[in-house]
Parts: structure tokens; sequence; C-alpha cells
């Protein structure tokens, strides 16, 4: 049973955020940042296979619930204990003014509540994450003077430590922030830590769909989301356009060859004749085949739209795409 709460009017608020046509970006993690963490949580299957298998198959559940304010309770209070925290509250981007709503928390009171509704600056641990883009971790309030704005309510609130990791949407942007908080000073350690950022990565995604985030939507350069036509009434592209289609299909081939590297290394934890493993690598492989598709119809679409602006004719065929074959 959740032990965590939305709290009244603030959710439908940022639904209703999301929902409008004129939308201030989200801060964006960098496509050079992602790549290296797909490498860090491909090494955490490896060193911790069972650890993620328990952080994915929670998240696999979440999939199957259909409102955000069931899901949100449970992403709450998976994270404290995750953690092994005493609080915690997941706070939601408003894409209007890029600040930090507090939609769900978990023992906290009025005075906490009321006074981290809504933060628009980085004097607050989540703050912090927002603008470096990072999770972040304060051991000790107390001995933080950067926290200085903030000591009363905390002592009120019976905090002593924070972690806030940025729950991430498809597209890499960040999309809100998942915190804990313990009643006693001390930093968690790198494993946990590690499992948080790839719980907040994944429970993002989830989120993102309930936002009315569409996963394979292209965003422009400051991540603010662009509906693209259908492909037979686009113009002819620009560098700008051109640029943009290449950014997401490096951007979605990132996110299936993440769901792939997982899929495989946790393989190597398996008995080699288990037709479980079997299974696990042939899933890992037909992800990338299809990484590899995309990347080749892209780029001769991009080909063709050239080709027709400068009079030369394409072949209008797609590629069959290369197979990925064990010891190939």
């Amino acid at each position: 049973m959740n032990t965590s709460q939305n709290l009244p009017g603030r959710l439908d608020e940022v639904l209703a955020s999301y929902r409008s046509t004129l939308l201030r970006p989200p801060l964006g993690d960098g496509l050079a940042r992602r790549l290296d963490h797909l490498g860090t949580y491909v090494d955490l299957a490896l060193d911790e296979p069972a650890a993620v298998q328990i952080v994915q198959d929670a998240v696999a559940g979440l999939r199957e619930v259909p409102r955000l304010s069931a899901v949100l309770p449970s992403i709450t209070d998976t994270a404290m204990a995750l953690m092994g925290a005493d609080f915690g509250n997941i706070q939601v981007i408003d894409p209007r003014d890029g600040s930090l709503v507090l939609v769900t928390q978990s023992g906290f009171r009025d005075c906490f509540i009321d006074h981290f509704s809504v933060v628009r600056d980085d004097s607050s641990v989540c703050g912090q994450a927002a603008r470096q883009s990072a999770q972040t971790v304060v051991a000790d309030v107390r001995a933080d003077r950067a926290l200085e704005p903030h000591q009363q309510v905390f002592r009120a609130a019976g905090v002593r430590a924070v972690q806030s990791t940025p729950l991430i949407d498809p597209a890499g942007r960040i999309i809100g922030m998942i915190s804990t908080h313990a009643s006693q000073p001390g930093r968690p350690s790198d494993r946990d830590l590690k499992l948080m950022e790839l719980y907040g990565r994944l429970t993002g995604q989830v989120i993102a769909q309930h936002l009315g985030e569409s996963p394979t939507s292209p965003t422009s350069g400051d991540g603010l989301t662009i509906r693209l036509p259908d492909a037979a009434t686009l113009p002819s592209p620009d560098n700008a356009s051109i640029e943009l289609l290449m950014r997401q299909v490096l951007s979605d081939t990132i996110n299936q060859i993440f769901s792939a590297g997982l899929n495989l290394a946790g393989t190597l934890q398996l008995v080699t004749h288990d037709d479980l493993a079997a299974r696990r690598v042939q899933a890992g492989l037909d992800e990338l085949d299809e990484a590899i598709r995309q990347i080749q119809q892209a780029a001769l679409e991009i080909s063709t739209r050239h080709s027709g602006r400068t009079g030369t004719k394409g072949t209008g065929r797609r590629p069959s795409g290369a197979r990925v074959v064990p010891g190939g």
C-alpha cells in the first residue's frame, strides 16, 4: 500500500500546463552525458543484476497503471525503499516557467510542503540538481551554507540528508525530480545512487507518457516539442531541419541501445544453455537491429529530400536493414 500522497490540485495544474500550446522548454540532458550513463548502467547490470532486475520489474509494473495520480505515489514509495529514506517527494517541471512544482510527498508536514511548493531557483538541493542536470547529494544539510534559507524548515521536518535525482523523459529532457530525505546525516552508497539514477531515468519515461509527451517527438535545440507534419507535405529541408531530424534519430537510438545493453549485460549472469538467456540475447539483438534500421531509413529519407531539391531523382526505396548476427 502506498504511503505517499499527491497534493490536491497541484497535479491537475501541471497537467494543464503540459496541454498548453505555449510552453517553455524543460532542461535537457546532453547526448554525451546520456552515452556516459549508458556505460554506467550496463556496468551496474553486470555487477548488480538482481538489483537492476528489481528496478526494471518495478518500472514494468508502473507501465500498466492507467493514471498518473496512481503512478507518482508508487514511484515515491519505491524510491524511498531503494534509498532507505524516511521522507520523499516528486516535483514536476512546469513547462511555462521551468519551476519545480511539488506534486507528491511522503512524511512531510505542511510547513515543508508550503516552503517547497514551487522552486524557482537553485538555492535548494532539488534546484541545484535541476540546474546541473545531474543527481545531487547533500550528506548533512546543516553543514551546507548554500542551504541556509531552508535550515529552519529542515530542522522542523527532521531532515539531515537529501538526494535529488532528475526524472528524464525519452528525449533526454528533465521533466521533474525525485528526492529522498534521511533523518540522520550520511551519504548513500555509490551503488544505491546509481540504482536511483537508473530508476529516475526509467520512471521519467513513464511519467512523460502520462504528461502527453510523445516518446518519439523531436525537439528543437532548446528542448521545445515540435510536431512534424507528414513527410509528403514537407518542403525541401534546410540545414536546421536536417540537424533536428538527425538529433532525434540519435536520441531514439541511444534509448534503444540503452535498453538492449541492459538486456545483454544481464545475460552474462545466466547459464549459457538457459533458455531464458537465449531469449534475452535475442531481445537485445532485435533492438539493436531496429536501431540500425532506423538510422538507415532516416539517412535515405534525408538523401531523397536533398535529391529532390537539387533535381536528382532518388530511388524511392528503403533499406531492408542490416541484421545483427551473433558472431557475425
